[in-house]
């Protein structure tokens, strides 16, 4: 029954494009026709994906790789006094896979990559991968936004997270309002669902269902099934400050567990195209209970105080823009966030690795991103992360040597008869700085190692 009412919902459903787009002008009372009538000029939508995605690992550990599969339809409807309503879904299979559901023989550690493009929590089920993703109500009038349901979420900390076959939504409630200068955006979050799975989570259930580290008496940590928590709240203000600069400052309350806030501002200074690219970034992180009174049960520890600060500084002109990014985190404490929340956007950041889970860390990154006129784009990235010693139970949630980090990407956009269609290719490459006393189990999926992948998205 479960795969027909899927069916069902898929067939009036949308696929996620962001809920502020589909501003559209009342159009109840404009169709002479019938109710039928009028739901049929609403907005339908197809997306057609595949991920090919593979992992080298030094010497004889395990390498994996696989191929997965899917699509989703979707459908918005048209306005009526500024009220819409969408619907989405979509469903995933895997074509081929090696080595994902079984344990590396010398270390017993699991996959940390490609069986994201799954159900993390069901390795079994390879052919049964669907969710209904979105559903909500949406009121729209003039720089105001009202969203109620299942919905996207774009921001620094809390997002989508993009980056295998479907992203994270969030079910709650979240309040908008956007001038040509402000935009202030704001939102309150009971459940969740993650890539990685097919489930829906409350949010204090969605603590621990990706792999959850140590804690900081070096013991596995315990908070999974255990922490309390109402749920997220979450605020936002953006400013636009003249024609060459913003500030954006976020803030966000985990009921119970701990309160994060984030702040940046970003400058170019140039004419014709061509100049400076300055920004400056920073966060504090606080406990508010921890989530569980019991220490070695708890998300955070009561002392665990921590901030950050990161800056970018680069030349932009033409389709080339080249910075020089830096972040810096203090060895008060940890900085934690779910990662089945959201990937942390800092300047230093590049795919396949966080900074999430750490204190002391220092990240130097050099970016290059390029785009043709001809439908191309490309990126480099180049980065070396000096972490905490992977014994520093206190500051190094998961065990991750200092390293230094490679991506190269390329995309290309179809026109013509093929638009709608999307290709990107990525390499990652992670190098531990002293591989020589790193053991294999922290080296796996962590360092010294290739990750590869082929994307190739369509929609119409």
């Amino acid at each position: 029954m479960k795969k027909y009412l899927f069916v069902a919902a898929m067939l009036i459903s949308l696929v996620a494009y962001p809920q502020e787009k589909h501003a559209k002008m009342d159009s109840m009372g404009q169709n002479s026709g019938t109710l039928g009538d009028w739901f049929k000029n609403g907005e339908l939508d197809f997306h057609v994906r595949k991920f090919y995605m593979a992992t080298r690992n030094k010497g004889a550990l395990l390498d994996y790789s696989s191929l997965a599969t899917g699509a989703g339809m979707g459908y918005y409807s048209p306005s009526f006094k500024g009220f819409h309503v969408g619907f989405s879904g979509f469903f995933v299979f895997q074509l081929y896979e090696h080595n994902l559901r079984i344990a590396d023989p010398s270390t017993g550690n699991v996959n940390r990559y490609e069986i994201l493009l799954y159900d993390m929590n069901d390795l079994d089920n390879t052919r049964d991968l669907d969710r209904l993703e979105h559903l909500y109500i949406s009121y729209l009038k003039g720089g105001f936004q009202a969203v109620f349901g299942r919905q996207s979420v774009n921001s620094p900390f809390l997002n989508e997270q993009d980056n295998r076959m479907r992203p994270n939504t969030f079910s709650g409630l979240t309040l908008r309002y956007k001038t040509n200068e402000w935009d202030i955006y704001g939102g309150a979050f009971s459940h969740v669902t993650m890539r990685g799975t097919v489930d829906w989570y409350t949010i204090e259930e969605s603590f621990g269902v990706y792999p959850f580290g140590r804690n900081p008496f070096g013991e596995p940590s315990r908070y999974k099934d255990n922490i309390t928590s109402k749920g997220i709240g979450m605020l936002g203000v953006q400013r636009k400050l003249n024609e060459q600069g913003n500030l954006q400052v976020y803030n966000y309350w985990a009921e119970n567990v701990f309160n994060t806030t984030f702040a940046q501002t970003d400058w170019k200074f140039g004419m014709g195209g061509k100049g400076l690219q300055l920004g400056l970034q920073g966060f504090y992180q606080s406990p508010t209970g921890g989530g569980n009174e019991n220490p070695t049960m708890s998300y955070i520890m009561d002392s665990e105080q921590t901030y950050g600060i990161g800056g970018k500084a680069g030349w932009y002109g033409g389709n080339h823009a080249w910075s020089l990014n830096f972040l810096g985190i203090s060895d008060s404490g940890r900085f934690l966030f779910p990662r089945e929340w959201g990937r942390e956007r800092f300047y230093a950041s590049l795919p396949r690795e966080r900074f999430e889970g750490n204190g002391g860390v220092t990240a130097i990154t050099a970016k290059y991103d390029w785009k043709s006129s001809h439908n191309w784009r490309g990126a480099l990235g180049a980065s070396t992360v000096k972490n905490p010693d992977i014994n520093n139970y206190g500051l190094n949630k998961y065990g991750v040597p200092s390293y230094y980090h490679f991506v190269g990407e390329l995309d290309y956009e179809f026109d013509g008869f093929l638009k709608g269609l999307d290709l990107r290719f990525m390499v990652v490459n992670k190098t531990a700085q002293r591989p020589n006393q790193v053991p294999d189990r922290f080296r796996i999926n962590r360092v010294d190692m290739w990750n590869f992948n082929v994307i190739m998205d369509y929609r119409f």
